[in-house]
């Protein structure tokens, strides 16, 4: 998957904090044309299920249109603060797939379900969901990856999700946990350090002498970025590998990110695993899919 850069030029999208909704209308100059997405948005969606003869499809209050396949009513719906275990397959209206859970040994994407006025249109589908049903999302752009692209995702995009709630689990660490060390075992790897976030931390070059990273250090580093299947999301060698440099504990950067790097001194370099609450979760953004833990190969060539 090649990741694009769709809003700022030298920044790489990746590593920034994902705003927690998306704007459905813009204008920056007074002559702007401005474009109600939502109604827009709302009128592809009605066509597509009239296209498809889709005549039980159920809209919310939000724009999302939830299309029941299975129902199973005697099973538990989840509730706010539970976490929610979901296999999914996320395509184009046109059928391109740009994500699906069996790339990533069919294991399913966990998440603690937020309150549904703050969720994406993803996770206000699951909470509508029974244990064990299976539904289609049909979701407008500004509750999906707005007016972000990527090369499989244009900007202001309706998106469908195929998903099954397969489990309703106490704890949210475990899944995603699961995952990492299953991820450990079949790269060999007995060198991770697990951190109280969640995060693990592999150290691949040591450099004693080197500057330590503090809070407000200057720091630049190179990366790779890349989901637990291997697919390569984002890295500096694609913008003929010029540092990223930011202020650590700034903001500047995906919670996981920061940490990660804050452990590391000059001319160390390391490979993180970060949770997806540490990374983008819920809503995920146009190259990372929601709720996805992510892989970071990094490494400190500066510190001021």
């Amino acid at each position: 998957m090649k990741f694009s850069l769709p809003t700022a030029h030298f920044r790489p999208v990746a590593l920034l904090l994902l705003a927690t909704g998306s704007l459905l209308a813009s204008s920056c100059k007074k002559d702007d044309v401005v474009v109600d997405y939502a109604a827009v948005d709302d009128a592809t969606i009605k066509k597509y299920l009239a296209d498809n003869s889709i005549a039980n499809a159920q809209k919310q209050p939000s724009g999302l249109y939830v299309v029941p396949v299975t129902t199973n009513a005697s099973a538990p719906l989840p509730k706010v603060g539970e976490v929610v275990s979901v296999l999914y397959t996320g395509t184009l209206l046109n059928g391109t797939v740009f994500y699906s859970t069996t790339q990533n040994d069919n294991s399913p994407v966990s998440f603690v379900l937020p309150a549904t006025q703050e969720a994406s249109g993803f996770a206000q589908g699951v909470a509508q969901l029974h244990k064990g049903d299976k539904a289609v999302f049909l979701i407008p752009s500004g509750l999906a990856f707005g007016g972000s692209s990527s090369a499989t995702i244009p900007a202001n995009s309706v998106v469908r999700y195929e998903a099954e709630l397969v489990d309703i689990n106490p704890s949210f660490a475990v899944p995603e946990d699961n995952l990492f060390k299953k991820y450990l075992t079949k790269n060999n790897i007995t060198v991770a350090q697990k951190q109280a976030s969640g995060l693990y931390f592999i150290p691949t070059l040591s450099n004693p002498s080197g500057t330590v990273v503090k809070s407000g250090s200057s720091v630049s580093v190179l990366y790779t970025g890349r989901l637990l299947n291997g697919t390569v999301f984002d890295a500096t060698s694609q913008r003929g590998n010029q540092p990223f440099s930011f202020i650590v504990g700034s903001g500047a950067t995906i919670a996981g990110f920061n940490e990660g790097v804050s452990l590391l001194r000059k001319g160390e370099k390391a490979t993180l695993l970060i949770p997806s609450a540490q990374a983008y979760g819920t809503t995920g953004n146009s190259a990372i899919p929601p709720n996805t833990p992510l892989v970071f190969d990094i490494e400190v060539v500066d510190v001021k």
